[in-house]
C-alpha cells in the first residue's frame, strides 16, 4: 500500500472493503451478504446513519482479501424521534424511506447574516468520548496487523457543511452575491476542523497511513462550482485544513468528493489532496484513461468501481470485465486502490458484490 501511494508499482493493486466510511456497505445490502455466505445472522454496527452504512465484518474483510482497517470517531447513536434526529449543526434530518438516506429537511443558517454566526451551533470537537479507545485500536493494527491503518472522516468539509447549513440555492447564491458571508463562515469551520483533526491525529497519528476528508463538489455532469469560484473561495480553506493535517502527521489525504471533479483536480492536488475518491466513472468527465494520464502521476485513486450502473445492474461477467478494465489503466504504476465508486447500496445483490472481489483476487497481481 505504501508503495502504491507513493506511485510505485507493488506486487499487488491494493483492494479496500470496508475501509473507510465511505467504502463499506448499506445495512440491507450487508444483511444479504452475510446470508448468501451463510454466516450467523448478527447486527454489525452502523457507523454512519444517515448513509445506513455499516462496516463489514472481519471475516468479510478477510474474505475479499481487503488491505485497510478504518479507525473512526465513536460518533454514537443519534436520537431519533419520528424518524427525525438532529446532528451537531443543528440540522434536522429525516429519511424519505425505510431503504434511503436522510435528507437534510432543516438550515439552521437558512436565513442567518453575519451577525449571526457568533451564536451559530456547532458540535463538540473536545468531546472525550469521542476518541475513547482509538490510540490502542490504531497501535494495535500498526504493529500487530498486516493491515494499512486510515483515520477515518472526522467532520464533513467546507462547501458540504454550508450547503446543509445554508441549504443549497442559498449557498449557490452566497458563493456569487456574498463571499464574504461565505468567508466568514469558513473561517468559523476552519477553527473547528483544527480542533477535531488535532484531537484526533494526537490519538492515532503515529500509526495510520490515511485519513479521509468529505466535500463532496461535484454533480453527475459538471462541477458544482465554476472553477474560478472554487479557486478564489473554497480552495485557499482546503490549502490551509490539508496543510494543518500534514503538519500533524505523516498522513496521505483522501479527499471523498463526488461527482464530476475534473475541472477543479489541478486545484485539488495544489491545495494538498494525495488521493481522489470514489472516482465516480459515470460522471462526464471521470473517464478513467483520462484521468490516469491527466494526474495520475501527481495524485492517487481510490474506488472507480462503478457503484450506478456496473455494480446493481451489471452481470457477473460484465462486473468482472470492468475490474480488470479499472487495474489495467488505474493500477500501472501504482497510485490506485481498487475498490466500490461509494458505500454498495442496497440495491446491489450479494452475487455482485462477491463477484467484484472474485474478480479484484483475479487480476490485482497484474496478471
Amino acid at each position: 500500500m505504501i508503495r502504491t501511494l507513493n506511485h510505485q508499482e507493488a506486487d499487488k493493486v491494493p483492494v479496500d472493503f470496508g475501509g473507510t466510511v465511505v467504502t463499506c456497505t448499506d445495512y440491507h445490502a450487508h444483511k444479504r451478504l452475510r446470508e448468501y455466505y451463510h454466516m450467523e445472522d448478527e447486527e454489525d454496527p452502523i457507523i454512519d446513519y444517515s448513509m445506513g452504512t455499516v462496516e463489514p465484518c472481519q471475516e468479510l474483510k478477510i474474505r475479499f482479501e481487503s488491505d485497510f482497517r478504518r479507525v473512526g470517531l465513536n460518533v454514537g447513536v443519534p436520537h431519533i424521534v419520528d424518524g427525525i434526529f438532529e446532528n451537531g449543526f443543528g440540522n434536522r434530518l429525516k429519511r424519505a424511506d425505510p431503504h434511503l438516506y436522510y435528507d437534510t429537511i432543516y438550515h439552521p443558517l437558512k436565513d442567518a447574516v453575519i451577525e449571526d454566526l457568533d451564536n451559530m451551533k456547532m458540535p463538540n470537537p473536545d468531546d472525550p468520548d469521542l476518541y475513547i479507545g482509538l490510540r490502542d485500536r490504531a497501535r494495535e493494527l500498526y504493529e500487530n496487523s498486516p493491515y494499512a491503518v486510515v483515520a477515518d472522516f472526522g467532520v464533513p468539509g467546507f462547501y458540504e457543511t454550508s450547503q446543509k447549513l445554508r441549504g443549497y440555492e442559498n449557498i449557490s447564491c452566497d458563493l456569487l452575491i456574498d463571499q464574504d458571508f461565505v468567508r466568514a463562515l469558513y473561517d468559523r469551520l476552519f477553527e473547528l476542523q483544527k480542533r477535531y483533526f488535532k484531537n484526533y491525529l494526537d490519538q492515532v497519528g503515529k500509526y495510520v497511513q490515511v485519513i479521509g476528508y468529505a466535500d463532496d463538489l461535484g454533480m453527475q455532469d459538471r462541477p458544482q462550482m465554476s472553477p474560478e469560484i472554487y479557486r478564489t473561495v473554497v480552495k485557499p480553506y482546503h490549502k490551509k485544513i490539508f496543510l494543518f493535517i500534514h503538519e500533524q502527521a505523516d498522513v496521505k489525504i483522501l479527499l471523498h468528493s463526488c461527482g464530476d471533479i475534473f475541472p477543479l483536480i489541478e486545484d485539488l492536488i495544489d491545495a494538498g489532496v494525495d488521493i481522489l475518491n470514489p472516482v465516480q466513472v459515470r460522471a462526464r468527465e471521470m473517464e478513467p484513461d483520462a484521468l490516469k494520464k491527466t494526474f495520475g502521476d501527481r495524485v492517487c485513486f481510490w474506488g472507480g468501481i462503478d457503484e450506478q450502473c456496473i455494480l446493481p445492474f451489471g452481470t457477473q461477467e460484465e462486473i468482472e470485465a470492468e475490474v480488470e478494465r479499472m487495474i489495467r489503466i488505474m493500477g500501472q504504476g501504482g497510485g490506485y486502490v481498487l475498490g466500490p465508486g461509494h458505500n454498495i447500496q442496497e440495491d446491489t445483490r450479494p452475487e455482485s458484490i462477491a463477484a467484484l472481489y472474485r474478480a479484484a483476487k483475479k487480476y490485482r497481481d497484474y496478471k
